[in-house]
């Protein structure tokens, strides 16, 4: 997909080589990035390969004979211009450096990965990124500030919320659209005489991500606070990334078992029976932790090799009983005008019991995807490029 504005950069490319199969530059920071033939005509950017106003993409490279490069030439704008010649057919494609600089794949280079987490314990309590409602949602710098607290540290409260009904929707679309689960757009948690599942109680709660028996549960979490006045209910979090690589730090058994092997997980009532079956502990190709999901309430029945129902109780006792340790836990009260949101598939939340009599407790909650997160970033980046 072509972009709707030229994409910028500061750098400057100093040097261009080029033969048939490739294009390599060299930038004035010292990066060296190589393009290969089919890659820059399968990308190329004008009107024949792109639909003019959809800007996706019409060139199917499978119904075109392999390209090569005829010629090469950087503008003094600094736009690579290449011809490709495939059989009798000869193609003229131009692209600007900042897209080239942002799309390079050599293994120096990066781009649009997901930005290194920054891992916390209980310290967090003394750094915990705090953003004014007004500023979140009348200006670009609060509402940047919101996304790269949830997107670093997992975790990001705001303060002012006006006590209003749908105060909470509108939070959450400033960032994007809400992802509805079977509770609903949104709920409200307060202590049911007939609850469907343990958040409408007073009861305490472990630490827990939501919707755990959901094939892919939600990224964000948003909980905003309208009434505090019962003894106790203190919210607790923690960084499961964290609590995960120390895991893996001290018991890599531990760690490789509760990563590779499934925990079922269930939630059923009168109108949905929903369950899926995942680690605890999710990684990526390269080893980097992408999930943590757990939810003792919603947790199933443990399956699996006979051999394995002993290590894996073992596994997840231990990780547990590191998610007890009061050095992961950051442990706050929730005022009115508050609403916190946090990673969902990173940061483990619950509660203390509390005294349903004593005064009232009323926290509204919803979802988000990472996907408008992300989204809402790239749209800022764009209006200030």
């Amino acid at each position: 997909m072509a972009d709707l504005a030229p994409m910028q950069t500061a750098r400057t490319i100093i040097a261009l080589e080029h033969d048939a199969q490739g294009v390599a530059l060299r930038w004035d920071d010292g990066l060296r990035s190589r393009f290969h033939v089919l890659w820059l005509r399968d990308n190329c950017p004008c009107p024949q390969c792109r639909h003019p106003q959809a800007l996706e993409r019409t060139f199917m490279f499978i119904d075109h004979t392999a390209p090569s490069i005829r010629s090469a030439t950087l503008r003094a704008d600094e736009v690579l211009e290449i011809e490709f010649r495939a059989g009798d057919e000869s193609h003229l494609s131009r692209y600007t450096k900042g897209w080239l600089r942002a799309h390079g794949y050599s293994e120096n280079q990066t781009r649009d990965r997901p930005c290194t987490p920054q891992l916390w314990d209980a310290g967090i309590a003394y750094r915990l990124p705090c953003i004014d409602y007004t500023d979140y949602m009348q200006t670009n710098a609060g509402l940047r500030a919101w996304i790269e607290g949830a997107r670093t540290q997992g975790i990001v409260l705001l303060r002012g919320v006006p006590q209003q009904p749908g105060q909470l929707l509108e939070v959450a679309r400033r960032i994007g659209p809400v992802r509805a689960s079977n509770f609903g757009e949104y709920y409200d948690v307060v202590s049911m005489p007939n609850p469907n599942a343990s958040a409408y109680t007073s009861m305490g709660l472990e630490l827990h991500t939501d919707l755990a028996n959901w094939h892919a549960p939600p990224d964000f979490q948003l909980l905003f606070c309208l009434k505090s006045s019962v003894m106790g209910g203190e919210s607790v979090f923690a960084d499961g990334f964290r609590v995960a690589e120390d895991l893996r730090a001290a018991d890599q058994e531990a760690f490789n078992l509760l990563s590779t092997h499934d925990i079922e997980y269930r939630f059923h009532d009168h109108t949905c029976d929903i369950r899926t079956s995942a680690p605890v502990i999710e990684v990526d190709r390269e080893g980097r932790l992408t999930r943590i999901r757990f939810n003792n309430w919603l947790r199933g029945v443990m399956v699996g090799p006979e051999k394995l129902i002993e290590p894996m109780y073992k596994a997840l006792a231990t990780f547990w009983r590191m998610l007890r340790n009061p050095k992961y836990r950051l442990e706050l009260r929730l005022e009115p005008g508050h609403l916190i949101a946090y990673n969902n598939n990173r940061v483990l939340h619950g509660r203390a019991p509390f005294d349903a009599s004593s005064g009232e407790r009323h926290l509204q909650g919803c979802y988000l995807n990472q996907e408008d997160v992300d989204s809402a970033l790239r749209l800022l980046e764009r209006q200030q490029a």
